[in-house]
This record gives C-alpha cells, sequence and structure tokens, in this order.
C-alpha cells in the first residue's frame, strides 16, 4: 500500500516476510483446491488462515491472528476477486477506475470529486494480467504478451479495458455499470436538461421518432438513452444490437445481440439478423464507422422498427450531420432522423472560489429537415437550456399521435409539470408513466411500482 494518496482503502501496508507468506499461502491453497472444494467462502478463509499459520511456523515467524485474519482476506482478494480492485468496484462513488503503470497509484474518478489517486497499485507484470484474465474469464478471452489488448465486460455490466507491454507500461480502464439507471426526473434534478426538454423528449419517444443522441466520451449518452426508455410502453418488444452491452432498460420483452469482433459478427451483421425479428423499437448502439452508420439507416428506412435509436460521437448536431455524410449516408436518408439530442460533458469555472467541476449536460436537442434545426440550445452564458421555435417536431408529433397542434402543446406543458411531481426512483417512475400515459399496469423484471429491485 502507497503512503500519499486522495483515497485511502483500509488495508495494510504489507512486509516483505507478509507478502511472501501470502503469495504461499495462495500457492498452497490452489494445489488443495483441486482435491479439496471449499463450499464456502469462510471454509475457503478458514484454511488459509491454517495455510499462514504453517508457513509461519517453517519459517520460523510468529503470526497472531489479527495478522492472520487480515493477510487471509488480502489472500481471498487474490484468489476469488480482482484484488484490491474488488473494494473500488464496490464503491457506489466511484465511475472509473484506471491503472496507469507497475508501482504507480491507482486512479479514480469519483462523482462530483473529480480524479483522485488510491494508496494502492501493482507491483508485477504478471498480476495486472491474472487480475484482467480473471475479469475477463467468462467471456473466453485472454491476455496475453502475444495479445497484450483486451475488452471485455465484467459481471455487473461495467466495461473493461486493459492492454500490457509494448502497448502500455501495464493499463487497466474501468468504467463502472451504475445497476439502478437514472430516471428522467433524477436527470433534471442533475441539471442534464430541463423539465420542458424532458418533456418533449417523452412525446418523441412516445410518437415512434427515430433519435441518435450524440456527445463526447462519458457525456452520458446511454444514460440518457436508458432515461428516455422510460417513455416507451412497457408491452413493446425492444430488440438491442450492441457492441458493447451497455444499454439497461425495464423492458421485459427485449433481445440484446452482441457483436465479436474475434468471432467476425459485426453490428451490421446482427442489423440484417433483426430484418427477421420484428421488432417494436430497435436500439443499434454506438456509431463509429461507416458500416455500422450504414447498419443504422438500412433499419430506419426499412422500416422493420417504429422508431430507432444509437449514439455517437458529435459536438453538435451539426457535426453529427456531418460526421454520417462522412460515412456516405445521403443526405436524403439523414431526413428519417427525427431528432438529435447532443450531450456533453463540461467543465464549470467558479470564479470566486477558484474551483471547476465536471457536469454532464444537454446542450442541444434538434429537429432534422434539409440541415438540423434546434428546438433547445444550451446557452453557455447563462448555463441553461434555452428553448427555440419547435418548427415542424411538434407538428410531426401530433400527426404521429393522432391529434392537433394545440393538443400537443398543451399535452406539453401537462408533461412538464407533471414530471416533476412523480417519483424520483427509477422503477417507480417507469411505473407510474406507464399507468399514467399508456394505462399500462407495470410489472417488470428487477421491480414494480413498490419499488422491489431499487
Amino acid at each position: 500500500m502507497l503512503k500519499d494518496a486522495d483515497y485511502r482503502l483500509d488495508l495494510p501496508r504489507l512486509s516483505p516476510a507478509e507478502e511472501a507468506a501470502i503469495e504461499a499461502a495462495e500457492q498452497r491453497f490452489k494445489e488443495l483446491a483441486r482435491t479439496r472444494n471449499p463450499k464456502t467462502r469462510e471454509e475457503s478463509q478458514e484454511i488459509l488462515k491454517g495455510l499462514l499459520h504453517d508457513h509461519a511456523r517453517g519459517a520460523s515467524i510468529y503470526l497472531d491472528s489479527g495478522q492472520a485474519e487480515y493477510l487471509s482476506k488480502i489472500a481471498m482478494l487474490h484468489i476469488y476477486g480482482f484484488a484490491f480492485l474488488d473494494l473500488l468496484l464496490a464503491d457506489p462513488e466511484i465511475e472509473e477506475i484506471s491503472i496507469i503503470g507497475l508501482h504507480k497509484p491507482a486512479y479514480i474518478y469519483r462523482r462530483n470529486s473529480g480524479w483522485e489517486s488510491v494508496n494502492a497499485a501493482f507491483s508485477e507484470e504478471s498480476a495486472i494480467a491474472d487480475v484482467v484474465n480473471k475479469m475477463a474469464r467468462g467471456l473466453g478471452r485472454h491476455i496475453t504478451v502475444q495479445n497484450p489488448r483486451l475488452d471485455a465486460m465484467l459481471p455487473d455490466g461495467s466495461r473493461l479495458h486493459a492492454s500490457l507491454p509494448p502497448v502500455s507500461a501495464g493499463e487497466i480502464t474501468i468504467r463502472k455499470f451504475r445497476e439502478r439507471p437514472f430516471s428522467p426526473p433524477e436527470l433534471v434534478d442533475l441539471g442534464t436538461m430541463n423539465a420542458r426538454a424532458m418533456a418533449l423528449l417523452s412525446l418523441v419517444m412516445q410518437a415512434d421518432s427515430s433519435v441518435l443522441i450524440a456527445g463526447n466520451t462519458a457525456s452520458g449518452k446511454t444514460t440518457t438513452m436508458n432515461a428516455l426508455f422510460s417513455f416507451v410502453p412497457a408491452n413493446e418488444r425492444i430488440l438491442i444490437a450492441e457492441e458493447t452491452p451497455e444499454i439497461n432498460i425495464p423492458h421485459k420483452h427485449q433481445l440484446r445481440l452482441v457483436a465479436n469482433r474475434e468471432m467476425g459478427i459485426t453490428l451490421k451483421d446482427l442489423v440484417y439478423d433483426s430484418l427477421r425479428m420484428r421488432p417494436d423499437r430497435m436500439i443499434v448502439g454506438e456509431i463509429r464507422n461507416k458500416d455500422e452508420a450504414e447498419a443504422l439507416f438500412d433499419v430506419i428506412l426499412a422500416g422493420q422498427a417504429r422508431g430507432s435509436y444509437a449514439t455517437a460521437h458529435a459536438q453538435s448536431a451539426g457535426e453529427a450531420l456531418a460526421r454520417l455524410a462522412s460515412f456516405g449516408i445521403a443526405r436524403m436518408d439523414m431526413r428519417s432522423l427525427d431528432c438529435i439530442v447532443v450531450q456533453r460533458r463540461m467543465l464549470l469555472y467558479d470564479m470566486k472560489s477558484r474551483r471547476s467541476r465536471e457536469v454532464r449536460r444537454v446542450v442541444e436537442i434538434a429537429e432534422v429537415n434539409e440541415q438540423a434545426v434546434p428546438v433547445f440550445l444550451h446557452d453557455s452564458r447563462k448555463g441553461v437550456l434555452v428553448e427555440k421555435k419547435a418548427g415542424s417536431l411538434l407538428q410531426k408529433m401530433a400527426d404521429r399521435l393522432g391529434g392537433s397542434r394545440q393538443e400537443i402543446e398543451k399535452e406539453l406543458a401537462r408533461r412538464e409539470k407533471r414530471l416533476m411531481k412523480m417519483e424520483r426512483k427509477f422503477w417507480q417512475f417507469y411505473c407510474a408513466v406507464q399507468k399514467d400515459f399508456y394505462g399500462i399496469a407495470c410489472e417488470s423484471e428487477g421491480g414494480n411500482c413498490d419499488g422491489e429491485g431499487e
């Protein structure tokens, strides 16, 4: 363990003798496990304590009960877990974990605090490789000297990227998965967007529109996508095609297809497979290249889903269309995309306190005609999302929902007030929307209107 750090784990600094004892006990435990299979973690820890005492006697050193307790816990982290990364993964305030080399402190990105150093580090390249391979074991992937890069998904859904020399000095990057999605009112509370913009997007989602959510890395694009799907009727069939599973929506009738680069199965292949699957809605993960852009518009233009959705990297709606054009998408075809939501990860600087903080903000909501026409646009001077002319978007919503423009404007005003009076917790909010908007009794895996699964 390292002495100086911003974020301290409750683990002792080990002496060379203690490190040797743990290594010997771990090796002996692995040998015993071939013939003796402990049924519980408690039983495993008791065996490790005994092995530590055996090693101490053989080395003629004294090991008290307190030492045996914490050394066995550390050994358990190595054998069954991901070393000290387990403790970081368990902290709900941590969004990202980064290992940047041997003997260098780990770093975490903590919500509302930013990047902080940790009083823990890896001292051997083999230890990094062992942890990474343990994380990726369920996918049948391995990181080796011959294959020094790896992308994988942890059991809880967190994203893992790792690399070894010569690609890096020994790197692990974990973007943590939030088990409970943010609800739309929570995003409003956080300042991601205002209630009026969220109310408009609820109508956009209800009216079977196709939506692209654009933004920079870690801007919260998938978080917003997950939240918006609480406005989609619970009885619809949702098909999700992704390269890295990130979408977390509450619908019971959802089918997830995952691309696999090693097996040559691309996102475009999955989209073409979906032509025979009759989805009500289709999510095409993240658009990063020409093939994936073509896949998204094949879905939209074929019309096998009533609404299609994706995320992409772009800093504005106009830039998103330019990026699609660079991928060979015709301007005429882009008109089939109804709405672009742009979200950014940005720093806000307080002149008085001389401190900056990172925030995620929706900076533009645009309808797509011949070009992107802003409906909401962020005023950087005031720091707020300002409503522009709704143009043809509200009329399009009215036509699809079978009402007049005036009726849709009244409904928009009603929802703006109603949304912020509804439950904040995701499952209760989702159930309230299903009942209020669609007359559907909420019943979903992970939770119900009583808040189960929160």
